[in-house]
Formats: C-alpha cells, structure tokens, sequence
C-alpha cells in the first residue's frame, strides 16, 4: 500500500511538473519617437524625433506558467540612441526652430504582470493582465543639460487572439499604464519636479511562429501615445522659477526576437 501511495505521490508530481512551464523571449527593440513639448497656450516649444534604426536595444521577458490559461510575467526594456532635438534656448525668444541639436536618449521600462486568456462565448479567445512597472528616461541635451524621467505604474490590458493553423498566433492588445509619483530631475536644480501626470496608451499586435516544441519566433508592431502633465515650480540657485510643460509623445516600437520554451 506504502508503495502504491508513493507510486502515485511521484506520478502525481510528475504530471504537474511536466504541466509547469516556463518561457524566455529576447528580442531586437527599434524605437521611433516623436515627442512634444507645449506651453499652457498650447504653443510648440520643442520636439525631439527619431527613426527605428535610431533609438535601439533589447527586451527580455520571462513568463512562468500557472496553468494553460494563466501566467505571471517578467519583462525588462532597455534602448538606447539619438533624436534630433528641434526648439529654442530658454529666455531667448527666437520661438520653436531657432536650434537644432542632438540629444542622447536611454529608456528603462520594467514591468511584473498577471496574465490570463479564456475563451468567449463568441468563440473568441479573450486576453487579460494586470501588473505593475517602473520607467526610466534620461535626455541628454547638452553635457551641462541632463533631465531624468521616473515614474512607477499601474498597468492593465485587454485583447484578443487568433491562432491560424496551429503554428501562428496573432495577438491584438489594448494597454494602459497609470503613472504613480512622477518626477523630473534636471542638472542645475537641487529638487525635483513633480510632475502632474504621466500616463501611457498603448496598441501592441504581437506574432509568433511556432518552430518546434521547444522555439518559437516573434515580430511585434506597438504604438505608444504617453502624456505628461505640467509640473510644480521649481526655483533654480537664482531663484528664477521653472516649470516642466505638457508634453505628449507618439512612440512606435519594432520588435523581433525568439521565444524558448521549456
């Protein structure tokens, strides 16, 4: 009888380990901004814009898991590159054009999430996930003019999916990140300033090809729209007044990679 028990204990365990699986994905990141600043009138004041090949990395994700139709996730994005930086000096008057430059850009994106899918009574597969993130941006505009964007989120998403032929699966994904405590730290001043909102929309349409058992292939398109808020004043050493201003930006990702399966 003790056998038996064991027997079916480590049968039992077997099953569920062989059910528990987890995934890597790394993959090839191309970034195209196009990123706005306004002043409460709604004037342009700057613009930084890029193409894919211009702003550049990786990401990296791990998906554990629970069941067929859950998994929690761990993704971590990294780019970096230049955008060419089209404004003004401060106090100059010149208006919107008066200086070009190039800023140097590096963006952190992390984010844990809980993700679900279940099958609607349309026959539609429906997907689901909530999680929570961190973003990093620092703009180099000049080696005496450095800002620093950060914020945590609250993240949530909803879409749908269509396999076709058992070995392709296309995905269309609806997201929105709430930003918590954004801030903006810029060289010269000695506090921050906090930021009013910091929002992000996004439409992801993620493909993947199935190799074998063990690969996989991936390609997504996303389209990000963030909108910041304007920010408190901030004095500097003169104690001349600052304010962050709205901006919105339309950023758009190309990502391919692999996905291995274990």
């Amino acid at each position: 009888m003790i056998k038996k028990i064991l027997l079916s204990t480590i049968l039992l365990a077997g099953s569920l380990f062989a059910e528990t699986k987890t995934e890597y994905q790394i993959s090839l990141v191309g970034m195209n901004m196009d990123y706005r600043e306004y002043d409460r009138n709604g004037v342009l004041l700057d613009s930084e814009k890029s193409n894919f090949t211009d702003i550049t990395g990786a990401e990296f994700q791990y998906r554990y898991f629970l069941d067929e139709y859950s998994n929690i996730a761990l993704n971590i994005m990294g780019v970096e590159g230049d955008t060419e930086y089209v404004g003004a000096y401060i106090g100059s008057g010149l208006g919107y054009g008066s200086v070009v430059s190039t800023t140097s850009n590096t963006i952190r994106d992390i984010a844990i999430e809980y993700n679900a899918k279940n099958m609607s009574d349309l026959g539609v597969m429906m997907l689901g996930g909530i999680g929570a993130g961190y973003r990093y941006w620092q703009r180099e505009l000049s080696s005496t003019q450095i800002e620093e964007y950060t914020w945590y989120s609250l993240r949530a998403k909803v879409g749908v999916e269509y396999q076709y032929a058992n070995s392709i699966t296309i995905d269309l994904i609806l997201a929105y990140q709430y930003g918590i405590d954004p801030r903006m730290k810029a060289s010269g001043f000695s506090s921050d300033f906090k930021l009013a909102s910091a929002n992000i929309l996004q439409v992801s349409i993620p493909v993947r090809y199935r190799v074998n058992d063990v690969l996989d292939l991936s390609c997504a398109y996303v389209y990000e729209y963030q909108k910041i808020k304007e920010s408190d004043v901030v004095y500097d050493s003169s104690v001349n007044g600052y304010v962050e201003p709205d901006s919105r930006a339309s950023n758009q990702y190309l990502k391919v990679g692999m996905i291995f399966k274990y």
